[in-house]
């Protein structure tokens, strides 16, 4: 009993493969066609193709579900505020990195990060000259941080060194709402290379999403188990 479904390349029976529904799961049923696919070469890319299908559903299984409400947003509005953050005209902050100055508006930032709003609305130097000084953080970084804050995603495709650098920024300004995007970010740009810098920083400062997307990379990949046995990664 079941539906039976088949499949065949340009009407030669000679490729033809069958599958019945019968009583499968998904995952019983997704198994039989790869065994069908097995059968024959000419199907060799579409078994390669279905192989990349399973994995991303189980990878996206795996990842932790954010607590976070989120919505939808017009592309329109997003645009909005990509435009609003180019207007440099209209900045009135300056923050001096350590490879140069980036721009932005104060009231902007006041709004996002306690610790800003402490620093600009205080007899601080930094309320005085409308700057801030960081120079322990690069201006990339510092653009990731304020195109998340404006536009909640990034313009560039920033490495794992520089969102390191942003989140921490964003972490000491006390921008939640900021490392939990940059910390979602993050979590994609995990690689042998770079686990051990990004499992680190999801330790230290408590980043449970990001610990978990940690875990379950190296729960998989073979050099970063073998070095976890060895107790040399955070937990």
């Amino acid at each position: 009993p079941g539906l039976t479904q088949s499949l065949w390349k340009s009407s030669d029976e000679s490729t033809k493969i069958s599958v019945t529904s019968g009583n499968h799961s998904f995952l019983s049923y997704i198994s039989a066609w790869r065994k069908e696919f097995e059968r024959n070469d000419v199907w060799k890319k579409d078994l390669l193709f279905l192989n990349q299908v399973v994995d991303r559903v189980a990878k996206a299984s795996s990842q932790p579900q954010s607590t976070r409400h989120r919505a939808s947003v017009d592309q329109g509005i997003i645009e909005n505020w990509e435009n609003y953050l180019a207007a440099t005209a209209s900045h009135d902050l300056t923050i001096e990195a350590a490879d140069g100055c980036v721009t932005a508006h104060a009231e902007m930032l006041k709004q996002a990060s306690p610790v800003v709003q402490a620093m600009l609305g205080s007899p601080m130097k930094e309320r005085q000259s409308q700057q801030i000084q960081l120079g322990d953080t690069s201006s990339d970084a510092v653009r990731l941080v304020l195109e998340t804050l404006y536009t909640c995603s990034s313009q560039s495709d920033p490495d794992y060194k520089t969102a390191l650098s942003a989140l921490d920024l964003a972490h000491r300004w006390q921008m939640e709402v900021v490392v939990a995007i940059l910390a979602d970010l993050v979590a994609e740009l995990i690689t042998a290379e770079s686990f051990v810098a990004i499992a680190e920083h999801a330790a230290l400062k408590q980043l449970d999403a990001l610990k978990k997307a940690c875990q379950s990379f190296g729960s998989k990949n073979a050099a970063i188990k073998a070095q976890i046995k060895k107790g040399q990664f955070p937990k």
